[in-house]
């Protein structure tokens, strides 16, 4: 992970005269990334996921404050799980601070800057990209102390916070979201805080921080504190967005049941829906039972011999066998366990239907072939 993030920095973070080195077809594959000057002190960078100009679907937005040093460090950990479906793709927006004067925007004038952050920030990236509802954010040292005052003045602005070595956990601050706590207020539905063991100038704040959540549980309000005996000031970012993003995702991935039992375990079929439905309805995307779990159910069965339970997720996942694009060979382990359990029609027409979609293949021919030969029952 950590050697992934630093060729994106190789790549992405080059001077005009070192990208003319650059293969742009690696930084292609990467995603678009746009520089945007909202005023003459403040300018964002963008990414959008791959695929993002291809479709019309509708994105998470992760918002990275200090946005020069950690904009890459998200789109390293999409990139890396997207594809295994462990994490969605997500907008990265990288608010730059580099110019300003971080003690002022993220202290005294930070009320200042919430507003700005929701209204100029915030507003340009739901006016101009495609996105979602779930609004992540992401925050270093003082960000990390700013993130409490945003989390009290703006408790439903974002889902999610990860916080990275925050300094500036004032009592005051601490007072107001343990105020925000015990009122009934709907709250933001995710903290995620990491320290470093060495940081002990600031373990107090962070216990503390902890000891509210604790007394204030929640049933909207997930959140851990991880102290790392590994990780310094400057390492914990890594740590807060993979371990952060990582736990938050967590119910994201497809579920794949290892045995008849373990789907049984779980709750059976009504569970599976029910899972899926929180899924969709948190990630808003399909509610629907993903395909890889069906995939997954249906070769198992195959591989416990359990005719009876393969025939209820036939029935269940209607044309999904007929409608996916198996390689041949799993067609023919599907249509050698109708065989063997002497549904022969079952097996003549899955052949038949492959055929209609692949008529110019010898071996489906040869295999129906094979099988109408067969007297049937």
């Amino acid at each position: 992970m950590k050697r992934f993030i630093l060729v994106l920095i190789l790549f992405l973070s080059m001077d005009v005269l070192a990208t003319e080195l650059v293969d742009k077809r690696v930084v292609e594959n990467v995603g678009d990334i746009h520089s945007i000057a909202l005023d003459d002190q403040q300018t964002i960078t963008v990414y959008l996921p791959e695929g993002y100009s291809e479709n019309n679907d509708k994105y998470p937005v992760m918002y990275v404050l200090d946005g020069e040093k950690y904009f890459l460090h998200s789109i390293a950990y999409q990139k890396t799980l997207t594809w295994q479906e462990k994490s969605p793709a997500f907008i990265v927006v990288g608010i730059n601070t580099g110019k300003i004067q971080r003690k002022v925007l993220f202290g005294s004038k930070s009320l200042e800057f919430i507003d700005t952050f929701q209204n100029k920030i915030i507003a340009y990236v739901e006016k101009h990209y495609r996105n979602n509802d779930m609004k992540m954010f992401f925050g270093w040292e003082k960000a990390g102390g700013f993130a409490l005052d945003l989390f009290a003045q703006r408790p439903n602005l974002f889902d999610a916070y990860f916080l990275a070595s925050s300094t500036q956990f004032s009592n005051d601050r601490l007072d107001s979201v343990n105020t925000l706590l015990k009122s009934k207020t709907s709250t933001t539905k995710f903290f995620y805080f990491t320290l470093g063991a060495v940081e002990a100038w600031s373990l107090e704040p962070h216990q503390t921080l902890s000891k509210i959540f604790t007394n204030n549980s929640k049933d909207d309000l997930k959140w851990e504190f991880y102290l790392s005996k590994d990780d310094d000031h400057y390492s914990t970012p890594l740590d807060t967005f993979n371990k952060g993003l990582a736990l938050y995702f967590n119910g994201y991935s497809p579920i794949r049941f290892y045995s008849i039992k373990e789907f049984k375990d779980f709750g059976g079929m009504s569970a599976v829906k029910e899972h899926y439905k929180n899924r969709g309805e948190h990630y808003q995307i399909s509610t629907d039972i993903h395909d890889d779990t069906k995939h997954y159910l249906l070769n198992q069965s195959i591989n416990e011999g359990n005719f009876t339970f393969f025939k209820m997720l036939v029935n269940e996942f209607d044309g999904f066998i007929e409608g996916n694009d198996y390689s041949i060979g799993f067609i023919r382990k599907i249509s050698q366990f109708y065989v063997d359990n002497d549904a022969i029609t079952d097996a003549i027409s899955l052949y038949k239907l492959e055929l209609l979609k692949r008529p110019k293949s010898d071996e489906l021919r040869d295999e129906l072939t094979k099988i109408m030969n067969r007297k049937l029952p």
